[in-house]
């Protein structure tokens, strides 16, 4: 046989181990089928009974937070607030606003002030509205038109 020296022969590289193979190619299809399970679940809304039992559970924890606030251990109540704010508890998202702007058991800070009472009185919250006039009526006092 004449080699042609233009060519050069390839070598294949080394056999991998059939049960290397087998697992990898397990791993890739348990893989495969997770990804297109997880591709294919769509979210589902909570049951009416559900939504009842996370408000009520909101209400509760709302509860123990305000009655913390009330006897003065700002900082547990503000553990508590925050979340249930984060999660929109409206009377929630009132009383943190409070709390920062009053500097209990969060920092004194107007901005985040502002931003939680200003989110509460979008959603109807009386006393926020109420704050939030309050609030503006300051900022224009402060800062009038020239």
């Amino acid at each position: 046989m004449i080699q042609n020296p233009t060519f050069k022969r390839l070598s294949l590289p080394p056999a991998l181990p059939l049960n290397f193979l087998l697992r990898l190619s397990t791993c890739l299809l348990i893989g495969c089928c997770l990804f297109i399970s997880a591709c294919s679940t769509a979210p589902t809304e909570p049951t009416k009974a559900e939504r009842i039992s996370i408000l009520e559970a909101q209400e509760k924890s709302f509860q123990a937070g305000k009655k913390l606030y009330l006897e003065k251990q700002y900082g547990q109540a503000a553990n508590i607030l925050l979340r249930l704010a984060q999660q929109g508890h409206l009377k929630a998202q009132y009383t943190v606003g409070y709390m920062y702007h009053h500097g209990q058991g969060l920092p004194r800070n107007a901005k985040e002030s502002t931003r939680w009472i200003t989110l509460a009185a979008a959603r109807g919250h009386e006393k926020a509205k109420e704050a939030l006039n309050r609030i503006n009526a300051v900022h224009d006092l402060n800062n009038p038109i020239p």
